[in-house]
């Protein structure tokens, strides 16, 4: 697919966070009556979601089940522990890059609470049965917050006296962001540092919730729009929890106009271009569209929190370092943080994608810093989380 782009100017409507939405699904798994959830996405996550939750609500009499989650790793890692609530022995398993991915931490955790796990080096499918024995845990958070979402979702159902001290959390906001939905819905508990107490069997009830615009997805724009242009994006939350909201924090940085009006957020280039430094630690899907912004800027800015990029739909650290050699733009990396010697431009080139819809959209929004534009070696994995990026994206480009 070849992109090729001068400026971006236009008015979006923010696509549904499948972070928060997939969080309510699993909420309306457990509530008392229904919830009604509105502006749910039709990305390929929050569907696999859906159709999960929907299997298991049909199965509330069976004791085994096997449940299928596409490429979602939040559906899988949450869904491991909520499958105890309704299962005594349940499957799980996926397709694409989700099966190639090691999902050890979860397994651990799993071991911990008690429960037996089948698998084979940590890879898909995955076999879990048994019943709960340990409800005072120590719960290393280093490779991020997703599985210890799904422990919460599972805890506050399960009786007991529960006791979870969280060490080293990586990605935070998401697990404020799943604690937020659950005491939406009723959930009650106390916070000691990193320790959380609370009994377990809640009564949860929520009768509706809206889905928020999704900040991960729309990060491409912005970020075409400090580099090239100006960008209107409508539903997005100013006070979200989803960490990747962070990124305006980089885009003034870098020198764009960033401003609030009447609940719009409004994006648009200076022609200031500086160099910037910005930790990934906690929102590791910004990296591919901030080294682009990093190529942008004249002179070196630097990335932390690249331990974080490996484990993903692909190793986005090993992604990206393949594009800057393809760009010819130098770069450097040492321990936790790449620098990038950024000039203003970037080279045409063919971007491997990975299959993976951050490296896809990131190498789209590098088209603005060519004459030539970007070629990308496939675009259908955006489906993933933003179905309707590169229609949006044709609204609002300039050629």
């Amino acid at each position: 697919m070849h992109i090729k782009i001068k400026a971006l100017c236009g008015k979006l409507l923010a696509p549904p966070s499948k972070s928060h939405g997939q969080r309510l699904l699993l909420l309306s798994s457990l509530t008392k009556s229904p919830l009604q959830i509105h502006n749910l996405g039709q990305d390929k996550d929050s569907c696999a979601m859906q159709s999960a939750i929907d299997q298991i609500k049909n199965d509330s009499s069976k004791k085994h089940g096997a449940l299928y989650l596409g490429e979602s790793a939040f559906a899988l890692r949450s869904l491991a522990f909520l499958g105890c609530h309704f299962y005594s022995a349940y499957s799980l398993n996926g397709t694409g890059t989700l099966k190639l991915r090691e999902h050890l931490s979860t397994i651990q955790l799993l071991e911990q609470l008690g429960l037996k796990v089948k698998h084979s080096n940590g890879i898909l499918p995955i076999e879990i049965s048994g019943q709960i024995e340990q409800k005072s845990l120590v719960v290393d958070g280093s490779q991020g917050s997703q599985f210890i979402s799904g422990l919460f979702f599972l805890a506050a159902v399960t009786p007991g006296k529960w006791q979870i001290e969280i060490q080293n959390l990586k990605s935070k906001p998401y697990l404020e962001l799943t604690l937020s939905v659950l005491e939406q819905a009723g959930f009650n508990y106390q916070k000691n540092g990193n320790a959380y107490f609370f009994e377990g069997a809640q009564e949860l009830q929520l009768d509706d919730a809206t889905v928020e615009g999704d900040w991960s997805s729309v990060a491409a724009f912005l970020v075409g729009a400090a580099i090239g242009g100006k960008i209107e994006l409508v539903g997005l939350n100013p006070e979200s929890w989803q960490p990747d909201r962070n990124i305006l924090h980089a885009l003034t940085k870098f020198g764009a106009t960033v401003l609030w009006k009447e609940g719009i957020l409004h994006v648009e280039t200076t022609g200031q271009c500086h160099p910037f430094e910005f930790d990934c630690t906690q929102q590791p899907d910004l990296f591919p569209v901030l080294v682009v912004l990093a190529c942008a800027a004249a002179g070196t800015s630097q990335i932390k929190g690249i331990d974080r990029l490996k484990n993903k739909e692909s190793d986005r650290l090993k992604a990206m370092c393949e594009a800057l050699n393809n760009w010819e733009v130098a770069f450097r990396i040492n321990k936790n943080y790449i620098e990038i010697h950024g000039t203003g431009q970037v080279k045409s080139s063919l971007i491997n994608t990975h299959n993976d819809h951050r490296i896809a959209m990131a190498g789209a929004i590098a088209a603005l810093l060519c004459d030539d534009g970007q070629y990308l070696s496939e675009e259908k994995s955006v489906a993933k989380s933003y179905p309707a990026f590169f229609a949006d994206l044709k609204t609002t480009t300039i050629r």
